[in-house]
């Protein structure tokens, strides 16, 4: 689905301000809506890389200028150059063919802007080049869809970008896009769904659609997100016409350097946890409560024992217990009681 006709239709002749507000409002309807759910994922990921690249130039990142680079002051425009690897999800990952393809779909999809004087065609790349010596991958950026980019990447987190760049379904990304930042359940009918992930033409039963399409990216994400989802259908007699979602939070999911951030900020943790002591904890089944509840018997343990080894230990035999912090925490009371009958 192609904003291929947008128009403003002005009331009075625009001045230059005027006209560029409104082009400007046209490519932000464009990539807040067709580009968020009418792209495969290959084409998403040239998407979330423009993203991220429009968020190291706010935040001053430099870039290393032999793998990347954001060349300004060519008109209307800008070219980017990146490793083509970006848009691979690692090193196995050889399908060259679906990038140019993706590259090549980019191009062609086009928008367009028309006021008293101008009318105006873009797309959000054009030009894309691919050094095949080299496997770099170059193309012109429109300075409007950039100054919209730059907008639109506040909005997400760096680790927002690697999950979505981590999901191997369209419709998963799209349900994470959907569902990053929502705390209250969300209601769609199932034909602002079908429309939602362009398929009004496929999966005429609604049973199917649940099957090929809402299934398999709830489970995706509750393999690789923080964030997922359950449901409910809801039926108008024996029709199935709305889907209620819930976000999930999957705390195991997240980065755990991430999850100590918050911790830290939360209860004070600033300074005495380690990234790997705060992840076995996790892992164990602590909550961050649970953590700061027996906080001064990780101090204690810290200090006499080797803290890392033991929670090492204790991860690879926790599985089998019915209460595997509880048992956790017996099993370090008693390692620091052995410790201290040692010395004495």
């Amino acid at each position: 689905r192609l904003i291929s006709n947008t128009m403003i239709e002005p009331t009075h002749k625009l001045t230059n301000e005027e006209r560029e507000k409104a082009s400007r409002q046209v490519v932000q309807s464009y990539i807040a809506t067709t580009a968020m759910y009418d792209f495969n994922v290959y084409e998403k990921r040239v998407l979330y890389n423009l993203v991220k690249l429009a968020q190291s130039e706010i935040e001053g990142i430099r870039l290393a200028d032999n793998l990347y680079r954001i060349e300004h002051g060519l008109g209307e425009f800008l070219k980017i150059e990146l490793p083509i690897s970006d848009f691979l999800t690692d090193e196995d990952d050889k399908n060259h063919s679906r990038i140019k393809a993706a590259l090549k779909a980019l191009h062609q999809k086009t928008f367009t802007y028309r006021d008293d004087e101008v009318w105006e065609c873009m797309s959000i790349i054009s030009n894309p080049k691919i050094r095949l010596h080299s496997s770099r991958v170059s193309f012109i950026v429109n300075n409007k869809v950039w100054d919209v980019l730059l907008d639109f990447s506040r909005g997400f987190s760096r680790y927002d970008l690697e999950v979505a760049f981590s999901l191997e379904s369209a419709y998963s990304m799209r349900f994470y896009e959907m569902l990053a930042g929502q705390e209250e359940p969300i209601t769609y009918t199932i034909e602002a769904l079908r429309k939602e992930f362009c398929l009004e033409d496929k999966y005429a039963m609604t049973k199917d659609f649940i099957r090929r399409v809402v299934d398999p990216a709830m489970r995706e994400l509750d393999q690789k997100s923080p964030i997922s989802f359950t449901y409910t259908p809801l039926k108008e007699g024996r029709k199935i016409t709305r889907i209620i979602f819930f976000p999930v939070r999957h705390e195991e999911n997240q980065r755990p350097e991430l999850y100590l951030k918050k911790a830290v900020r939360k209860y004070g943790f600033a300074g005495q946890l380690t990234k790997d002591e705060y992840r076995f904890l996790r892992e164990i089944g602590f909550t961050e409560s649970g953590i700061k509840n027996n906080f001064q018997l990780i101090l204690e343990c810290q200090k006499h024992l080797d803290f890392i080894y033991e929670l090492a230990l204790i991860k690879g035999k926790c599985r089998t217990k019915k209460n595997p912090c509880g048992w956790a925490i017996r099993t370090l009371n008693g390692k620091l009681a052995d410790k201290k009958s040692s010395k004495a």
